[in-house]
């Protein structure tokens, strides 16, 4: 039997999320489900607000059943990047035949028609997405505006404003473009939209619970409880390391990076020729992220793009590194962070017959990976270990490190 693949980031985990987790389970309850969760790093271009294993715990209680790491290059990419590799990852494990996620629109059937498109990307839709983008889009609205041109439909470019749907498309694209055997079922988001900043629903958005945090709630997050899963809840009261980190907390080492620079900026994943003249033009560098965002910002990129941008400078994740990964299927290996106890089995099919090695133990890697993959992965390492620091810097507690920290086991 195969199983559910679930795409997230749990940044930080809802009721939004345990709603998907339920609504999988109901439609499908002799599967069990595995999620491919971001790391420490996002794709809306941050750190995480929680580290990766409060968010593995999380989504364990919460009734996930597996959960794997995907890896940060890949984590804070584009939509089309991060589903990719997302998606691929899943498969490669040779135990998913269905993948579940919430979408923003009824339309499903316009989805579905907006990938195929995509897939097949005729010269003149090529042709009028440059010339949008030579007038000033940033690309995802330069292809919201292509897209309506040829569908003669205002409905598509409603559709594409939402990121739910953005990343359900680029799911879909990846699954026929790579002739997957994976179902898709999409499942509608209830409560607050993606952007809704208020905790104004029982399904909020995670940008509100962000928004609560970065306006200084802190423990014990008594009134996020109605927001989320009763057990969550109780993890994030009782582990001592639940505590929130954002960007802020990465300014001082953003800053050298940006300052110390010796190559060009456009090596990195994302940068055009015009925002590295951009950044090289900054000779001080605000101690406030949403102030340099602001003094970066035009109307070519936007706020996510820029964001992405300076996260993969920090990071240095650079555009050789995708170029070569995307060549080879982006992805060359699986982390496990965490399992329910029942599930074991599922894990040990995914080790013998799936298509790449699955990483237990960190010290395990070096005779599972091959001596570039292994460069990868331990680059991946280091970059936890930046979380890491900066976590120490706010709180002056020391996690333990990626060769300390064993698989969560949930029993």
């Amino acid at each position: 039997m195969k199983h559910i693949g679930i795409i997230a980031e749990l940044n930080p985990f809802h009721n939004g999320h345990a709603y998907l987790i339920q609504q999988a389970k109901q439609m499908h309850p002799d599967k069990q489900i595995v999620i491919i969760m971001s790391g420490d790093y996002v794709q809306r271009g941050e750190p995480a607000i929680f580290n990766k294993y409060i968010r593995t715990k999380c989504a364990l209680a919460a009734g996930a059943d597996i959960v794997l790491e995907l890896p940060s290059l890949f984590a804070s990419a584009s939509a089309e990047h991060f589903a990719s590799a997302a998606v691929l990852a899943l498969a490669a494990t040779n135990m998913i035949d269905t993948l579940c996620f919430g979408i923003e629109t009824e339309d499903f059937k316009a989805l579905q028609t907006i990938a195929s498109f995509l897939v097949a990307e005729p010269d003149s839709y090529r042709n009028t997405l440059r010339q949008k983008q030579a007038n000033g889009l940033s690309f995802a609205k330069a292809r919201a505006a292509a897209l309506s041109e040829h569908f003669k439909d205002s409905r598509y470019q409603d559709i594409l404003t939402q990121p739910n749907n953005i990343l359900a498309i680029e799911y879909l694209k990846a699954m026929e473009k790579h002739h997957l055997a994976i179902h898709p079922e999409a499942i509608l988001r209830q409560g607050a939209g993606y952007h809704d900043s208020t905790l104004s629903t029982t399904y909020c958005s995670a940008t509100a619970l962000r928004t609560a945090m970065i306006q200084g709630l802190t423990k014990p997050y008594d009134s996020l409880r109605p927001y989320m899963p009763e057990e969550v809840y109780s993890i994030l009261v009782s582990e001592p390391d639940a505590l929130p980190l954002f960007w802020n907390d990465f300014m001082p080492f953003l800053q050298y990076a940006l300052s110390a620079h010796t190559q060009s900026f456009d090596q990195y994943c994302d940068i055009s020729t015009n925002f590295h003249n951009t950044l090289s033009s900054c000779t001080l560098i605000p101690d406030d992220f949403a102030q340099l965002t602001q003094k970066l910002s035009g109307k070519h990129l936007s706020q996510s793009r820029i964001r992405r941008c300076l996260l993969n400078i920090l990071l240095q994740q650079t555009q050789e590194q995708m170029d070569s990964a995307k060549s080879c299927n982006y992805i060359s290996y699986v982390r496990l962070l965490g399992f329910r106890e029942h599930a074991a089995p599922i894990l040990k099919d995914i080790k013998n017959n799936g298509s790449i090695p699955v990483i237990n133990k960190v010290a395990d890697a070096g005779r599972l990976l091959s001596p570039d993959t292994l460069s990868f992965f331990e680059s991946d390492i280091h970059k936890s270990h930046l979380y890491h620091q900066a976590f120490y810097n706010r709180y002056h507690i020391a996690l333990a490190t990626e060769y300390e920290h064993s698989v969560i086991i949930y029993k």
